[in-house]
């Protein structure tokens, strides 16, 4: 399930990154040279936390994307080993389908993302409006 998840989500977290690094000022980078800093650790003391809301938004994204994937796992899984999501549709008995069991289990599979997204909502919306103007 990991290697699904990362196949299908890495692709949007590098076009995220890579706008963002390719809009990234070529003279922070030459001043840094400058003053005798090795690329790495220009990379790692400067780029990297001036790249927190694109590192953020990035993140947001692809947790939001595994955290709703539902096909594969429903593929992919076996009873013992299955995701949060899945547990919440596979959940109706003999009995029928007990509604108020089902939505408490919405509740708490909803809180998290939830939770998340307000946390870093001031790098969500940097982040995605990086790549939204030109010029």
């Amino acid at each position: 399930m990991i290697l699904i998840s990362t196949t299908f989500v890495l692709p949007f977290a590098i076009l995220i990154m890579r706008d963002y690094f390719a809009e990234f000022p070529r003279e922070v980078e030459e001043a840094a040279h400058v003053d005798g800093a090795p690329f790495w650790k220009f990379f790692l003391r400067i780029a990297l936390p001036i790249a927190a809301p694109a590192i953020a938004a990035s993140a947001i994204i692809c947790f939001a994307f595994s955290w709703n994937e539902f096909i594969f796992a429903n593929v992919l899984t076996s009873r013992n080993a299955q995701p949060y999501t899945l547990s919440i549709a596979n959940s109706a008995n003999v009995r029928g389908i007990n509604f108020g069991f089902i939505a408490t289990r919405m509740l708490l599979a909803v809180t998290l993302p939830v939770l998340l997204s307000l946390f870093v909502q001031r790098y969500i919306i940097r982040g995605l409006s990086l790549g939204a103007a030109k010029g």
